[in-house]
Parts: structure tokens; C-alpha cells; sequence
């Protein structure tokens, strides 16, 4: 199987009146399993090209032709949009598209969900129901902080419930809920690994000027348009964004503006994001 180019799908998925879209009640990591799950019961995954990585793919269906799917988030509710297009605008051929990704949309409900609280298949009646941290999501949701009832929720791997809970954060504004959500994306925790939504929620999270988290976020948004992650490399920007941090006591933007690299977000790898040509000149200090 080959990757299809990003870019490619992302323009063809890019106009609503050209694709259809189904809301699945689940996170996109279960929503995709179910469509590599039908992709193998119908016998088609080697003729489909996907990225794994962005729960993306071309794929040949019987009676449709070639689709290009998309499996994402939906901010609004915490579930995933199923998306498709199909460039055969012919009825019949739209309507065997739609009926193989009801398929998919049905299936995953049933797919056991992952590290379910910990639970276990047979969860204690005593035992910590996902509900108590869903019913009511909110930012600030949680014993003393929402983070608490995200700390909660991610050592146990339920990364379903906790998408719930960042819907409420996107909805809040909330810088500290945004950041989080960009690691998310940045790692593949219950989500697609899609570094433009990584640094597009970071973006976000500088703006909300969410006391604390906003500043926090700064850096790593700097960073991001520093090297280009996720996002076309804007240096003049970023170099404000650096000292306007550094001026309001940031040491990571400081160490930045000195050396071209800090220790404040590193690859996943465990690399710095460093300029091996940075020349530290009286203009980049705050």
C-alpha cells in the first residue's frame, strides 16, 4: 500500500458541495479501526492506498468506484466526522459509496472500546463510570481542575472520554484544554497524527489569553512557526511571538532568543527544535 499525498486529499476533501460527511458517536481511532475492519471483510484493503498516520485514504468500492475518505475529529461533539468524495458524481455510484460508509458508521459503536477506565471486559459495579467525567464536560470540570479528570482518563487510555472533554475546551477557549488537544494530534492519542491541527489548536490557545496556559502556549506556537511545524515557517512572526514571551519573564523564549533552541517542547523523538545557523544578534533580545 502506498501513502496518498496529504495535500492531494486535503484539496479534494476541501469543498463541501463535492463531499458527504457522517457524525459517528466515538473517537476517529475506533471510527477507523471499523473502516479497516470493512476494508478487510470486503476483501479490498490492498487496492486501497492509505495513510495510517491521518486515517486517510483512496479507496476502490464495488459499485462506486474510487473514494477518497478522511477520518477526523469533530470539535462540536467530541465523535468523529466520516467524510468522503467520490469524484463519479454519477447517483447510483454516490449511493453505493454512501451505503459501504453507513456500513462503516455502524460498525464502529460496536468495536470494544479501548481501555475503557481500565475496567476490563467486566467492569466492578463499584467502578468509575466514563459518564461521571462526559455527562457535563467542561474545562473546568474536575477536583480542584479539569486536568485532574484528564489526568483521570489518560492513564487509563480512555482517550475517548477525554476528546469529550476538550470539545468542551474548544468550545470554552480554554488555552490550557487547547494545548492538550495539540498534543493529541501531535501524538495519535485517540486522533489522527495531523500536525496542521496540532499547531492550528496552539494558534488557538495563544489567542484565548487564558491566564497562565496562553503564555505557556506562546512558545510552542513560536516554535511551530519557527521550523515550520504544521504550518508554512513565518520567522519574522515567530520572533515576535518569542519576545513578547521573553519580555513577560518566559525563560524558554529568553534561552531561544540567546541560542536559537530551547527545552520547552521537544520532537517526539526526544530532539530539540534548534537553528544550527542561529546568530544571536541585539535585535533579537526583548
Amino acid at each position: 500500500m502506498t501513502r496518498l499525498p496529504a495535500l492531494l486529499l486535503a484539496a479534494l476533501l476541501a469543498a463541501p458541495a463535492a463531499a458527504d460527511t457522517l457524525p459517528i458517536a466515538v473517537a476517529p481511532e475506533r471510527a477507523w479501526r471499523a473502516l479497516l475492519g470493512q476494508l478487510d471483510n470486503d476483501q479490498l484493503r490492498e487496492r486501497a492506498q492509505l495513510d495510517l498516520n491521518r486515517f486517510e485514504g483512496r479507496l476502490q468500492l464495488p459499485e462506486a468506484g474510487t473514494v477518497e475518505v478522511s477520518v477526523d475529529w469533530d470539535a462540536a461533539t467530541g465523535g468523529t466526522h466520516l467524510r468522503w468524495h467520490a469524484p463519479d458524481t454519477l447517483p447510483a455510484h454516490r449511493a453505493a459509496a454512501r451505503r459501504w460508509m453507513q456500513r462503516v458508521a455502524d460498525a464502529a459503536p460496536r468495536l470494544p472500546r479501548p481501555n475503557h477506565l481500565c475496567q476490563g471486559l467486566e467492569p466492578a459495579a463499584n467502578g468509575p463510570d466514563a459518564d461521571t467525567y462526559t455527562r457535563k464536560a467542561s474545562c473546568s470540570f474536575g477536583t480542584g481542575h479539569f486536568s485532574s479528570a484528564l489526568f483521570e482518563l489518560e492513564k487509563c487510555g480512555d482517550y475517548e472520554s477525554a476528546l469529550v472533554i476538550l470539545a468542551a475546551c474548544v468550545r470554552e477557549g480554554h488555552a490550557g484544554g487547547l494545548v492538550r488537544l495539540a498534543q493529541f494530534f501531535e501524538s495519535g492519542l485517540g486522533v489522527p497524527r495531523r500536525p496542521e491541527r496540532m499547531t492550528d489548536y496552539l494558534r488557538q490557545a495563544v489567542a484565548s489569553h487564558t491566564p497562565g496556559y496562553s503564555d505557556g502556549a506562546r512558545v510552542q506556537y513560536a516554535t511551530a512557526l519557527y521550523f515550520g511545524v504544521g504550518t508554512a515557517p513565518d520567522r519574522d512572526a515567530a520572533l515576535r511571538l518569542f519576545k513578547t514571551a521573553a519580555a513577560a519573564g518566559d525563560r524558554d523564549a529568553r534561552d531561544f532568543l540567546v541560542r536559537g533552541v530551547h527545552y520547552a517542547w521537544r520532537r517526539e523523538d526526544g530532539s530539540v527544535y534548534a537553528d544550527p545557523a542561529w546568530i544571536p544578534t541585539p535585535s533579537n533580545h526583548p
